[in-house]
């Protein structure tokens, strides 16, 4: 499969690869996602820039977090009617080296969430870290039924 993938921190321009990798395999729980898109969130940036120093002990990373695919194929105990799902993902690259920049992604089943026919897979990328977000600031301070708010960005 082609992929991008850093081995050392610094620039994108700098660092970033491009090129073949092994395509995963879904493991048990897991699904495989042909990605159609990649999402870039800060956090993905600080990764690759050296935030966090240990990141690379495990060798190469595929970087960013969120996406969206279609899933290919499933692991044990996933059932067999998720294949051909249209899906949005996150935190791909949450504790682990495989991100969303490549053709595959095997993931947690429950990081694979179904993406409506009517919605695009560009706005399937920008689900996970910026809708969470978003959500969270909202609502962390208890519920806001009746109040008025004011969304700034």
């Amino acid at each position: 499969m082609q992929a991008a993938w850093f081995e050392k921190f610094g620039s994108a321009a700098d660092v970033i690869r491009v090129g073949e990798r092994p395509t995963p395999v879904p493991g048990h729980g897991e699904v495989l996602v042909r990605m159609k898109t990649s999402g870039v969130n800060p956090s993905d940036t600080k990764k690759r820039a050296g935030a966090f120093p240990n990141l690379l002990d495990g060798g190469l990373v595929i970087p960013n977090s969120d996406g969206a695919g279609t899933i290919e194929a499933v692991g044990t105990g996933v059932p067999n009617t998720r294949i051909g799902q249209r899906v949005w993902v996150y935190q791909a690259q949450y504790g682990r080296q495989h991100g969303t920049a490549a053709q595959y992604l095997a993931i947690d089943s429950s990081r694979a969430v179904v993406l409506p026919d009517h919605v695009g897979f560009e706005i399937g990328a920008c689900l996970g870290i910026p809708a969470m977000v978003a959500h969270r600031c909202v609502f962390a301070d208890g519920p806001v039924r009746g109040q008025t708010l004011l969304v700034t960005g």
